[in-house]
């Protein structure tokens, strides 16, 4: 396997190399300005690979999106209904707020258009047509929408999830006057009509911004076949995520996600808990071995906006290695969310002004003030203790209590976060292992598996550079889906399976047409499910040869506890998914190994509650099979891991480090 993964992060751009056994990885600043320039930078660092495919993640997106930057966007849909991606639903985020603040919809209501159209579902199964629009109205309509300064349109009708023509017709006027089209059943061929319409509205609001960056980074990286990783952990080509870029709202996690699942194979873990601490901020996941197109989500929400695409589930808090150390008006030490970024950085690369989690790491000793970044940063050690002094008489204890703090008030921040994926989801922590990766990952790890009572901690190979790592190892997917709303038991499986076999044959097409051969192609089927009369649905995979209705009594009492034997159940989605695997990491035992005298580089004196001497360690020098025990500090060019006293560590297949409680 040969490829290149590259992730865009807040303060780091990561590349990484594969190219059979070999792995090469490289580090460079993240350049916010335009992100296209930190890759190409990465791609010459790394100096090889030219024929090879890069998978690239990239935050542009949604960084647009939180920030509310996005390309002014028009709205054409249904005469009476330009009002509903505003109203949105009952749902109230902050139940006891008095004054709510709902988000600023992304097509201002100025460039909301209606058309005189209406269809509504007919006794068969389709649409009775009962108003359309002339040809007449439409060229108005072009020509309403060109003056408003729209660089993008999303048409979104009612009920075209069951006829996308019924949107087609209006998109094509609007393609002919040389305008940027979104049509929501194109896109998202699925009821709902709010979700529907918001996901269509934010893929057109982030069009003009994607694209633009893509036909930069294109030119960047020569002749290499471009592809992007999406929010659901498969790849795409460039071109379609061009046009579709709401798919790639959250590569970068995905990425992570990912990566943190193969390695776990590799080491020999099934469900695991994945934690991804950057410079900007955290995030967690949970992975099922055994799980595929079911573990997609459909209902994310970025900056309060809904998006219906798959998407990995993944829970993420602003705390990072870069989170900003702050005192509040009562004397509260915080972290994050506030991050120093990549400019100015943390106190200890000589140009923040600001302490950071990073910072507090410096301070007790937990990283090389030479080896950081395999030397090429040299840490501003004294910068960091004057900060730290500063800080432990704002609140009364000694510098190295103070930077203690800030460590638990962001390990605090992420305990909560694998509760939320494990405990508020039903699932016990103390069965999963942690996978922690990131830049900053390893020098939490051994500390939250040990708090959440975890059977370990795992910390793959190059975890700094893990999501590029994962990206470079991700399977190439279509996803594609089609509302049905019908009784289950009245649907003939022949039906449904003509539906789903044509879904997967327009995903499959466009695998081929991307490059792949179609012997490689392997297909997922989906039935979303639920009793008639709940708002919500449950996923299974569609097999075929077995009872559905008895399958979706079984999870939901597995889910929810209890369950309706003699309810109406409801088949809402049919889901499929074509992708092509990349081959698995080989997985096994090795033979144990003790710790090579040459891959100690000596010992410091470090804060594991309390200053004791711990040897330095040099992760590189390890081969499969290495055992040692702490304390320790393991250094490698894309981070650090910490063990702490009573804990020892294990090189797996793969050279994967587990961590464990003696």
């Amino acid at each position: 396997m040969k490829a290149i993964g590259a992730d865009t992060g807040g303060t780091f751009t990561d590349l990484v190399l594969l190219d059979g056994d070999e792995v090469r990885t490289v580090k460079v600043h993240s350049t916010p300005q335009d992100p296209s320039e930190a890759v190409q930078r990465g791609l010459k660092d790394l100096d090889g690979g030219a024929g090879l495919e890069l998978i690239h993640g990239s935050t542009v997106g949604l960084n647009a999106m939180l920030t509310g930057e996005v390309a002014p966007t028009a709205l054409v849909t249904n005469e009476g209904f330009r009002d509903l991606i505003e109203i949105g639903r009952q749902e109230r985020p902050e139940l006891y707020a008095l004054h709510p603040l709902k988000p600023a919809p992304l097509a201002e209501r100025k460039r909301r258009f209606e058309v005189k159209q209406r269809a509504f579902p007919s006794e068969d199964g389709g649409l009775e047509i009962q108003a359309q629009p002339t040809k007449a109205e439409l060229d108005r309509l072009a020509e309403r929408v060109r003056r408003s300064g729209a660089k993008s349109v999303a048409v979104c009708l009612l009920h075209s999830y069951a006829d996308p023509a019924i949107e087609e017709e209006v998109a094509a006027h609007l393609e002919s006057a040389g305008l940027s089209v979104t049509c929501s059943a194109r896109l998202l061929a699925e009821y709902r009509e709010f979700e529907r319409f918001s996901t269509a509205v934010a893929n057109a609001s982030l069009v003009p911004i994607v694209r633009a960056y893509l036909e930069r980074l294109t030119e960047r990286v020569g002749e290499r076949e471009l592809s992007i990783l999406q929010s659901s952990g498969g790849s795409f080509p460039a071109a379609q995520a061009a046009q579709e870029p709401v798919r790639v709202l959250f590569s970068g996690p995905a990425g992570g996600v990912v990566g943190a699942a193969r390695a776990a194979a590799q080491a020999g873990h099934g469900d695991v808990v994945t934690l991804d601490m950057g410079g900007t901020s955290t995030d967690v996941a949970f992975h099922s071995s055994g799980a595929g197109l079911e573990e997609a989500v459909n209902d994310v929400q970025v900056a309060g906006h809904p998006v219906g695409v798959p998407a990995l589930d993944i829970h993420t808090i602003g705390c990072g290695g870069g989170s900003i150390v702050s005192v509040d008006a009562s004397g509260v030490l915080r972290v994050g969310p506030r991050s120093a970024g990549a400019s100015p950085g943390p106190v200890c690369y000589g140009t923040g002004t600001e302490l950071t989690v990073t910072d507090a790491h410096v301070m007790l000793g937990h990283l090389s003030t030479t080896a950081f970044l395999g030397g090429a940063l040299e840490l501003d050690v004294d910068a960091v203790k004057q900060g730290f002094r500063d800080l432990g008489e704002e609140l009364g204890v000694t510098p190295r209590a103070a930077a203690e703090g800030v460590l638990s008030v962001a390990r605090a921040a992420m305990r909560r976060a694998v509760g939320v994926m494990t405990m508020q989801r039903g699932r016990d922590p103390q069965r999963l292992p942690l996978v922690a990766f990131g830049g900053a990952g390893g020098l939490h790890a051994a500390a939250l598996a040990e708090s959440l009572n975890q059977p370990g901690a795992l910390i793959p190979q190059h975890p700094g550079a893990l999501s590029a790592w994962g990206m470079a190892q991700a399977d190439a997917v279509q996803d594609r889906s089609q509302t049905v709303l019908g009784d289950l038991a009245a649907g003939p499986r022949a039906a449904r399976a003509s539906v789903l076999k044509e879904l997967a044959r327009e995903a499959t097409e466009l695998l081929i047409a991307a490059g792949h051969a179609r012997s490689s192609i392997r297909t997922e089927l989906r039935l979303d499910l639920r009793y008639q009369g709940q708002s919500y649905d449950l996923a299974l995979k569609e097999s075929g040869r077995d009872d559905a209705a008895a399958r979706f009594h079984r999870a939901h009492e597995e889910r929810y506890g209890w369950t309706l034997e003699d309810a109406q159940i409801e088949l809402v989605h049919l889901r499929a998914r074509a992708l092509v695997r990349r081959p698995m990491p080989r997985a096994g035992e090795v033979e144990p190994k003790r710790l090579p005298k040459d891959a100690v580089l000596g010992t410091r004196r470090v804060g594991f509650n309390g200053l004791v001497p711990a040897r330095r360690v040099q992760r590189e020098a390890l081969a499969e099979g290495v055992r040692f025990q702490g304390p320790a500090i393991i250094e490698e060019y894309s981070g650090t891991t910490l063990l702490p006293p009573g804990w020892k560590a294990q090189v797996t297949r793969g050279r994967h480090l587990w961590l464990t409680k003696r």
